[in-house]
């Protein structure tokens, strides 16, 4: 079970991102603002960096203590709390950037019009771009397994991008009309990964292609859009967020319904849940429309 033990407020618009950070962790709002939060103190939360009509995203940590930020003006931003020389704004995508991942020392942003980036994380220059879809590119995940880039879009689909090389391997249908999660299966239960989108279902996938795993391939989530979902660190839950305001617990092996969390019985959100964290195995954040960031804690009799 989860148990709602703290909020979080002081973000003036709807959180969209959430990063783990020593101690604590980041959130990234669309009011420009990147706070940095302790784990152990709910009420203490420190702007880390701004950005003047900035509506943030998405977020990712780099090596150095830095931060990149994806906005919905399709910029890009390097920002380096308390070196403020250092950041940089790089108008790079057009209509939004919605996703950003971290691979080892490059950076990969994916933009509302269908682009793959690939950066250097210690420069922040770009090396090159893929065009992939010719909608909205709504996540990326990086999937160890095939070492590649799963990359979801409005159009449906899922792209897998090789790495190093950057080159598309594969793409597979998946929810309809758009993905927006996409997250690798844990070791012991794939080679594979689940999708999540506008068709409130998830979607389970082996790899290689055509490879059957023992998981429902379809299930009815949510009653509207899967905006986000994490494993666990232990890899035995996995939590979604959804647009119908409702955080939901699955048992990892069977997809098993373990826990719905809405705002009458649990205290939970009372608009759209857009991004989740799992801070350890007890801890889960989750945050969205509400401006408000809700820690849970993963009870033992789960």
């Amino acid at each position: 079970m989860l148990t709602r033990i703290n909020e979080r407020t002081g973000h003036q618009a709807a959180i969209y991102a959430l990063c783990p950070a020593p101690g604590g962790f980041f959130s990234a709002a669309a009011d420009g603002y990147l706070v940095r939060w302790q784990a152990d103190d709910a009420e203490l939360g420190k702007v880390v960096a701004q950005v003047e009509g900035g509506k943030f995203l998405c977020l990712t940590t780099l090596y150095d203590g830095g931060l990149v930020a994806g906005a919905l003006d399709g910029g890009v931003h390097w920002l380096y709390p308390g070196a403020a020389e250092r950041n940089l704004h790089i108008a790079q995508h057009r209509r939004g950037v919605f996703a950003i991942c971290r691979v080892g020392d490059e950076v990969f942003t994916g933009g509302g019009d269908g682009i793959l980036t690939r950066w250097n994380a210690h420069t922040g220059r770009t090396l090159e771009s893929l065009p992939l879809s010719a909608n909205s590119l709504r996540c990326i995940a990086h999937f160890p397994a095939a070492n590649a880039l799963l990359v979801g879009a409005s159009d449906g689909q899922i792209y897998t991008v090789s790495l190093p090389d950057f080159t598309l391997i594969h793409t597979v249908p998946a929810n309809e009309p758009s993905v927006f999660t996409v997250v690798p299966i844990p070791p012991g239960l794939g080679p594979g990964y689940i999708s999540g989108g506008r068709d409130a279902r998830l979607r389970v996938f082996g790899y290689p292609v055509g490879k059957e795993i023992q998981l429902p391939p379809v299930t009815d989530a949510h009653l509207s859009t899967v905006n986000a979902m994490a494993f666990d660190p232990t890899g035995q839950f996995l939590a979604t967020a959804s647009r119908d305001k409702t955080v939901k617990l699955w048992k990892a092996d069977t997809l098993e319904l373990l826990k719905v969390c809405e705002v009458v019985r649990d205290r939970g959100h009372v608009n759209s849940v857009n991004t989740l964290l799992w801070l350890d195995d007890k801890h889960l954040l989750t945050a969205g429309d509400d401006r408000r960031i809700l820690e849970w804690r993963l009870n033992d009799q789960t």
